[in-house]
């Protein structure tokens, strides 16, 4: 009868494991902490989808840098944009879009001909703005709207994380009413009001269009070339253009040039997937050109919100946290990995075939915490059924003893939910040492002997760094990691400047060593990287082993900075922060900018030569 139980126990366990990871995940996304995950699973599916083929009924005239070099058009002088609207004219698109705002007057004879350009065209839609928190409205001159075919908004909603991924369709509010810049050239293109449909969406002709919140809905049609003809401006105005080329089109003029700052670098295009060549930018005129495609196409996103979701939510959660209690680490681990892909891959899917995107985050969420929720019960379960209490106790007393008398152990012990896993945060001094060579040096060469001539080098370092105070944490192959600071300091600039002293005297003793020792072995050069700056010290590792030791981006930085001893052929190397602190005392020359692994900016490194004499001293 003990079987029945051994199963339920375990089931039982995943369920309520379960609906306790989906409450969890269900609470965080409430609270909006999953938003910037989901748009970036959002991103993933766009760049991992085959591109959108631009539509042949698209065309762009762009002001981009080369017309600018060529023409000096920023900002855009009135009677060019008038040369430009009148050429494109000729070639009788069913729709010119002119994306440049035109609420300010200029010479009064450039705007007259533009005006002019407008109404002889008598298909131009004209650009505005409804205004918002950062910029005010803006709408064309009575003089050019007057001559327009339309007009329609370029604002884009940009969001929380600063991207754009969708597009106005319409606004209404007390101040303003009117159809987005997309929505109005794709609605007179195909000859379809913009009108309600079923609840959560808007119709083109036949086409349904979800709308999102704020009248927005998804871009779909996201292209590395977000038209099939891009024609730039003095190409266009150059001799023998046919502008035969922009009949029945919908034409899009506008501006991608630096100048015009009209540039957006956050969109789903480029986020994951970078050009072989080529900018990674995409003007707004290039967006809006993305959104009228989406329109003319039917590429339109929908969003599946259904119960249905969180049903799999909790599905795939029980199924993992049970494969984990039940089965070994080995079997039920790659069964969790799988199963995140798998949640991944149906998503991808139903993005590319049906341009439906599943917010599969949320489901990625609650199998990532419900793997770490089953080997926590499958833990404790076994802490229960092992009744490893007082094993636990001696295991912990051994690990120690090490660093302390049986008497301290013991209190540790007995506080041990207060001392045994807490790390301090402290400023202190990180000195990394290596071997240069270290490989080719021992090539060849027996382990014993390679060994024995290791420990001769470390016992000599080691008895520096002692006389000088500093704690050696630990070695790392060949290299030596030593903090200044920890446990005790002498003050932010006294950790600082007793790791440059130990730095100097490692190297007065490697050369010691070199001189002494027999001719067989090769001769030792080392490379020092010194920083001073905050770490987290304390007991790092699993339970059943630990050790006291330093993490953090100061210990990483002055592994980096040793590594930068042969780039700059120096033996020390040491970080802005540390040279600040010991320049009183050491000569401490400049050596320029490096480019340091792991930091977003170059830092300036310095090195050290020698003590300055006392003052007063010669």
């Amino acid at each position: 009868m003990k079987k029945p139980a051994a199963i339920r126990r375990p089931l039982l366990a995943s369920l309520v494991l379960a609906a306790l990871v989906c409450l969890v995940v269900a609470s965080l996304e409430g609270l909006g902490f999953l938003e910037p995950l989901e748009w970036q699973g959002y991103d993933l599916l766009v760049s991992r989808s085959s591109p959108a083929s631009p539509p042949a009924e698209l065309a762009i005239v762009d002001f981009d840098d080369a017309t600018d070099q060529a023409l000096h058009t920023f900002p855009i002088p009135r009677a060019l944009l008038a040369e430009v609207v009148e050429k494109v004219a000729v070639g009788e698109p069913a729709l010119i879009g002119l994306d440049v705002l035109l609420d300010e007057k200029r010479a009064p004879a450039d705007d007259a001909r533009l005006a002019e350009a407008l109404g002889r065209a008598g298909t131009v839609v004209l650009a505005e703005h409804f205004g918002s928190d950062q910029l005010p409205a803006s709408h064309p001159l009575p003089e050019f709207r007057q001559q327009a075919f339309d007009v329609g908004f370029v604002n884009l909603p940009v969001d929380a994380d600063g991207f754009v991924r969708r597009m106005f369709l319409f606004v209404r509010t007390p101040d303003y009413q009117g159809l987005s810049f997309p929505a109005v050239l794709a609605s007179n293109f195909l000859g379809q009001p913009l009108a309600p449909g079923r609840p959560g969406a808007v119709r083109l002709g036949s086409l349904e269009i979800p709308v999102l919140g704020a009248n927005t809905a998804l871009i779909g049609a996201w292209s590395l070339r977000p038209a099939a003809l891009i024609v730039p401006v003095h190409r266009l105005l150059a001799a023998g253009f046919d502008s035969g080329v922009f009949k029945g089109k919908i034409v899009l003029i506008g501006q991608s040039s630096a100048k015009g700052k009209d540039l957006y670098a956050n969109t789903p295009v480029f986020r994951f997937r970078k050009p072989a060549e080529g900018r990674t930018l995409l003007s707004g005129t290039e967006i809006h050109a993305a959104a009228v495609a989406t329109l003319l196409k039917g590429r339109t996103v929908a969003v599946g919100r259904s119960a249905g979701l969180w049903g799999l939510n909790f599905f795939l959660a029980s199924l993992v946290i049970l494969l984990v209690v039940t089965l070994r680490p080995q079997t039920s681990l790659p069964a969790g990995v799988a199963a995140l892909l798998g949640t991944y891959l149906l998503a991808q899917s139903l993005f590319t075939a049906q341009q439906l995107w599943v917010r599969f985050v949320s489901t990625e969420a609650c199998l990532l915490l419900g793997l770490p929720a089953g080997l926590g019960y499958r833990f404790l379960e076994e802490r229960r059924l092992k009744a490893h209490a007082e094993a636990e106790r001696r295991e912990l007393m051994s690990l120690f003893e090490r660093y302390v008398s049986p008497d301290v152990a013991a209190e540790i012990w007995e506080r041990r939910g207060e001392i045994v896993l807490s790390g301090q945060e402290k400023t202190a001094a990180v000195l990394f040492s290596d071997i240069r060579n270290f490989t080719a040096l021992t090539a060849g060469k027996p382990s014993a002997e390679v060994l024995a001539w290791l420990n001769d080098y470390f016992t000599a370092m080691s008895e520096v760094i002692k006389r000088n105070g500093g704690f050696l944490n630990k070695f790392i192959g060949d290299g030596l990691l030593v903090v200044f600071g920890v446990p005790l300091s002498d003050g932010s600039g006294g950790d600082a400047r007793r790791a440059v002293q130990t730095a100097l005297e490692m190297l007065e003793r490697v050369k010691e060593l070199n001189t002494r020792q027999e001719a067989s072995r090769p001769r030792l050069e080392i490379g020092i990287g010194i920083h001073s700056g905050p770490l987290t010290a304390g007991n790092v590792g699993a339970r059943d082993r630990l050790e006291y030791s330093v993490i953090g981006e100061s210990v990483n930085l002055a592994s980096r900075l040793e590594a930068l001893c042969k780039e700059f052929r120096t033996s020390i190397v040491i970080s802005p922060q540390v040279r600040a602190l010991v320049q009183d005392r050491f000569d401490s020359p400049y050596l320029g900018e490096a480019e340091v692994r792991g930091f977003p900016e170059k830092i300036s490194v310095y090195t050290v030569r020698k003590k300055k004499p006392a003052e007063g001293g010669r």
